[in-house]
């Protein structure tokens, strides 16, 4: 399965999504590959330091860039279960060139109307994505979500999101939580950060469960 991370938008955590994804696939006994196609290298930056730290389990994690990844791709298929593509935050080379091969296409974006409006372009993107990937699934995640439930920012996006038809949202929200960036800078998922952030540990296990099940 090849799952790709990606938006128009930086700032909606989706190395974060990509790493916490990773690891839960990982923990689920699956062979997993992070494939960093984004060229600040974060998720790249995080697998040094669990690797450092030799947490387990092991999550491999390589770069590769440029027009041509969606070969790099297909040629890793073969030898990893699971292959997650964090593609950065813009319309990019790798971005479209990931849309050709992946199964499933992630879109993180934050409860407000900056993101909302990138959406229209990101359509635009998918629907060429489709002539040849015929199969590509998307999906839409709200994250990094106030946490005060009296804030209606959420449910202001979600009304939003109901004019783009390419895009399933999901259930699942993440919530703007410290413990996500805690357990980034330690090498791990929130899922293995101590003490267990149960509120965490639940909005990623069912998001988990809602793009992998």
């Amino acid at each position: 399965m090849i799952i790709l991370i990606g938006g128009e938008k930086g700032g909606t955590g989706k190395s974060t999504l990509t790493i916490n994804l990773a690891v839960c696939r990982a923990i689920d006994n699956k062979e997993v590959l992070i494939v960093d196609a984004d060229k600040q290298g974060t998720t790249n930056l995080w697998s040094s330091l669990r690797n450092e730290k030799t947490i387990n389990p092991q999550i491999t994690c390589i770069q590769k860039q440029g027009k041509q990844l969606h070969k790099d791709i297909i040629s890793l298929s073969d030898k990893y279960e699971t292959i997650i593509i964090d593609a950065g935050g813009r319309d990019s080379v790798e971005l479209r060139s990931a849309m050709l091969v992946a199964d499933k296409f992630v879109t993180p974006i934050r409860a407000s109307q900056s993101d909302a409006w990138t959406l229209d372009n990101l359509e635009q993107l998918i629907t060429q994505a489709l002539v040849i990937n015929e199969d590509l699934k998307t999906f839409i995640v709200i994250n990094q979500g106030p946490t005060n439930p009296a804030i209606s920012e959420i449910e202001e996006i979600k009304g939003l999101l109901e004019e783009f038809k390419s895009f399933l949202l999901v259930k699942s929200i993440i919530r703007d939580r410290i413990s996500f960036r805690h357990a980034l800078k330690e090498g791990l998922g929130v899922i293995e950060l101590k003490p267990f952030d149960k509120k965490a540990i639940n909005e990623i296990t069912e998001l988990y469960k809602e793009i992998f099940k």
